[in-house]
């Protein structure tokens, strides 16, 4: 029992329903309303339940959504979660969704690079994957570690900064270079570049929007043999009644 109050959904639960969490809330709804904008039969899987994901999609496509959650007994029917399986090995076909969401789950992982890894493979090819995390640095997590948890923070095994996960998608061939901080106390976000080293302890926590970039590998040609090729002139045709030379 005590492993299931100390459960992701069930820290978060109760913090998004304080007053603090609830001005994160809207902005963090506010945000993915407005660039989540799925099409006609795409998949969107979240990685974790937020209950309240009516606030950033509408009841149309709700039936698109399809939540993972790790297997915790809680002796409770949940209808809204789809599948219960590990996030660090999802028993979920590779190339399947259009969407992943990971909504401040990886502060809660042993490697969380290893979930990463995942969502890139059940991610289709230019599909958009989004990341929520928390700020290490904002002012409520700073007060909540100096009065050794009672300072009305989420507890977490260990926050990520936005550069450290930027970089990780980065290495996994995902186009990741714009990011939002959330400032609940000024109900505002603002947007920040991958460049950007500064950060205000106002923005509690932070969202990454990246896609999965697709290559295509050319062997054996040069990029300037394929650049040069593409340049040439086409060669002029050849006149229906020239006569060619046979051979004695």
């Amino acid at each position: 029992m005590n492993s299931v109050n100390k459960s992701p959904r069930v820290v978060l639960d109760k913090w998004y329903s304080s007053p603090a969490g609830q001005r994160v809330r809207d902005l963090e709804a506010g945000y993915l309303k407005t660039q989540l904008f799925p099409y006609y039969g795409q998949t969107i899987i979240q990685l974790g339940v937020l209950r309240w994901e009516h606030c950033f999609l509408d009841d149309y496509w709700l039936p698109n959504l399809h939540i993972v959650e790790e297997p915790v007994v809680t002796g409770l029917s949940e209808p809204e979660i789809s599948v219960y399986s590990n996030y660090q090995e999802l028993s979920i076909t590779s190339e399947i969704a259009d969407w992943v969401i990971i909504p401040h789950r990886l502060e809660y992982e042993s490697d969380w690079k290893i979930v990463l890894e995942e969502a890139e493979r059940i991610l289709k090819p230019e599909g958009t994957l989004f990341v929520l995390g928390f700020n290490p640095w904002c002012l409520p997590h700073l007060t909540h570690f100096v009065s050794r948890g009672r300072g009305g923070f989420p507890e977490c095994k260990g926050l990520l900064s936005r550069d450290t996960v930027m970089r990780v998608l980065q290495a996994l061939n995902f186009k990741a270079d714009k990011s939002v901080c959330f400032y609940p106390s000024q109900a505002k976000m603002k947007s920040t570049g991958y460049e950007s080293r500064h950060w205000s302890v106002g923005a509690v926590s932070y969202a990454i929007r990246a896609r999965k970039q697709r290559y295509c590998l050319l062997t054996g040609t040069s990029p300037w043999r394929i650049r040069s090729l593409m340049h040439r002139p086409a060669p002029l045709p050849i006149p229906p009644d020239a006569s060619r030379e046979q051979p004695d």
